[in-house]
């Protein structure tokens, strides 16, 4: 009996949770077609037909598994900042930290990945604080000068490092942002 091809969405989908384990367990350099055809019981010269690189296989299956973003309203800025954080933080099947690190060790390699990172994923996840940093400018809760670049780079990577923490948004939110803003 043959194998169901890769271009269904079942396969895919199979294909793409072993190619997220994979790459949080042993990070971007480590990470090759070797380990995800194992894994996923697929041939490497069909993962490689399809993704002919790991960044865009890696990129991919993150798409394929971006969880449902919020875009809240809730009338202040931190409690926006928090709605959008837990929607980062909803359960996943995979090692949200492990891929977070296999992302910024990947980024200092391959300029391919950051490229696919940065208009693939990024932009996913800050949009929704880019538009929570505007509303609260037009508020007044935040100045209007603010680098909010800056802002969102703080945000982010408090919450990748700390993601493992139990209420890492309240953290942020409760004990950083909001004392911060007052």
């Amino acid at each position: 009996m043959g194998r169901t091809p890769l271009d269904t969405p079942a396969r895919q989908q199979e294909v793409f949770a072993a190619v997220l384990h994979v790459f949080a367990d042993v990070g971007y350099a480590r990470f090759n077609m070797d380990l995800v055809a194992s894994r996923a019981r697929a041939s490497k010269a069909s993962l490689y037909q399809r993704w002919p690189s790991k960044a865009r296989l890696i990129v991919d299956a993150l798409k394929a598994n971006m969880p449902v973003l919020a875009q809240p309203d809730e009338g202040s800025f931190a409690e926006d900042v928090r709605a959008i954080m837990r929607s980062w933080g909803e359960p996943m099947p995979f090692d949200l930290a492990g891929i977070f690190l296999g992302l910024l060790e990947g980024s200092r390699q391959d300029a391919d990945l950051v490229r696919l990172r940065e208009e693939h994923i990024d932009r996913t996840y800050t949009e929704p604080l880019r538009v929570a940093v505007d509303r609260a400018k037009a508020r007044g809760e935040l100045p209007r000068d603010l680098d909010a670049e800056f802002l969102l780079t703080a945000l982010v990577s408090t919450f990748v490092l700390r993601s493992a923490e139990h209420d890492v948004v309240g953290g942020i939110v409760d004990g950083l942002l909001r004392p911060l803003i007052g």
